[in-house]
């Protein structure tokens, strides 16, 4: 009887063990990178001693785009269809916001931050699709001050030029360095019907100096130009401008420890990037991309043009990247230094790691199983959540256990 249970024990621990390793391994069908490109591969990252589950707080949001912690409780989430919620640990409670909203194709609320001295100034940045007449809208950044569940102080401190009537490509998230400095990233409007009928892709909007689509722009965060930007001294290029060649990048962060940018960028069929952004370069789109158009059709010249950039990594297939973060918290310690993205096309999670010069393997997580990924952010207490983009979406904590 005592060699029978014991037996029946070894058999549960055994059991118990391959569930434990599922439950860490199943989020990942891991990858790697192999000439810029994506292919499968094994993960030797494994989280030690506990479980990383999902839990979702937060159900019913409208299309969440955004996100802002307060502090670990309190959030504020933008959805695209114009309200700005909190959610104070319990409940959502929506901020009384007044904006001209263009609340169609791609646009609506975007992105939402706290000002780097919010505890000093109180201020909020968000950006949005202004609707400017019936037919044209554009990408602005506002700033305001919150009065219990009233925003107050409002102040539009950028909005993109030419208006353009096509209601895509917008962009548009926020991020700032450690001197202070605020980065915008700004799509290219889909200004064109297809990027292959382009006679000269030179002179696409994300090409011009001249135009504000298709860039990334540094700024001082009371909106004004640093007098350190690429082109602050030049009089036939925007002063804002701190990279150009975009196509349509909904995913920035700056990496403290390195002191780097880096973004994500839309491609359109395949040609998603990720890149690493300096200052005063051109990283090609439309000229050079390894994507094809929707049409089928070739985009540009190639993939490689001299005075170019080319991406640290790209996805072909297109996964429809749209967030980007990089993890220095102290919750996951074995994620420390990697890079999360999520994806919209393939309702994934993608660990990357890097080693500051070379990319690694790349793990998808959670493939499917919770919806459109939108945004991942990170907590003051160093927890990661995400944003689920549906008409019933939610937010997500990566929360964890001991075992």
């Amino acid at each position: 009887m005592a060699i029978s249970s014991l037996f029946r024990y070894s058999l549960l621990i055994m059991a118990l063990v391959d569930v434990l390793a599922l439950g860490v391994n199943s989020c990942a069908s891991p990858e790697e990178s192999v000439s810029g490109k994506t292919t499968n591969t094994s993960d030797n990252k494994t989280v030690v001693n506990r479980l990383i589950t999902p839990k979702v707080i937060v159900s019913g949001l409208n299309h969440p785009w955004g996100m802002a912690f307060i502090d670990e409780k309190t959030i504020l989430i933008t959805e695209r269809n114009g309200s700005v919620q909190l959610y104070n640990g319990e409940q959502l409670q929506p901020i009384s916001i007044q904006l001209d909203i263009k609340a169609t194709g791609q646009g609506g609320l975007l992105d939402i931050k706290l000002s780097p001295n919010y505890s000093q100034d109180g201020y909020i940045l968000m950006t949005y699709s202004k609707l400017i007449n019936a037919s044209l809208s554009t990408t602005a950044l506002i700033r305001f001050k919150l009065d219990g569940q009233t925003a107050t102080s409002k102040e539009e401190l950028f909005e993109a030029t030419p208006y353009l009537t096509k209601p895509y490509h917008y962009g548009s998230r926020i991020a700032f360095d450690q001197s202070g400095y605020m980065y915008i990233t700004l799509g290219d409007r889909y200004n064109y019907t297809t990027a292959s009928a382009i006679d000269d892709p030179t002179q696409a909007d994300a090409q011009r100096l001249n135009s504000y689509w298709g860039k990334v722009l540094k700024l001082n965060l009371d909106g004004s130009v640093p007098s350190n930007n690429p082109y602050a001294q030049q009089s036939e290029a925007l002063s804002e401008i701190y990279s150009y060649g975009h196509r349509n990048p909904q995913g920035i962060a700056y990496d403290v420890l390195k002191e780097q940018l880096y973004i994500v960028d839309h491609g359109p069929q395949g040609g998603d990037e990720i890149n690493k952004i300096l200052s005063g370069k051109n990283y090609g789109w439309p000229v050079i991309t390894y994507g094809i158009d929707y049409n089928n059709a070739s985009v540009g010249i190639g993939a490689v043009k001299s005075g170019m950039e080319q991406p640290l990594h790209y996805w072909d297939p297109s996964i429809a990247p749209s967030s980007l973060l990089i993890y220095h918290g102290t919750i996951y310690p074995e994620w420390k230094g990697d890079w999360f993205v999520t994806a919209l096309k393939d309702k994934t999670l993608y660990r990357i790691s890097w080693d500051g010069k070379n990319i690694g393997s790349i793990n998808r997580m959670y493939e499917g199983d919770y919806g459109r990924l939108r945004n991942i952010s990170l907590s003051p207490e160093g927890y990661l959540y995400l944003l689920v983009d549906d008409e019933k979406g939610s937010l997500i904590k990566l929360d964890t256990n001991s075992i």
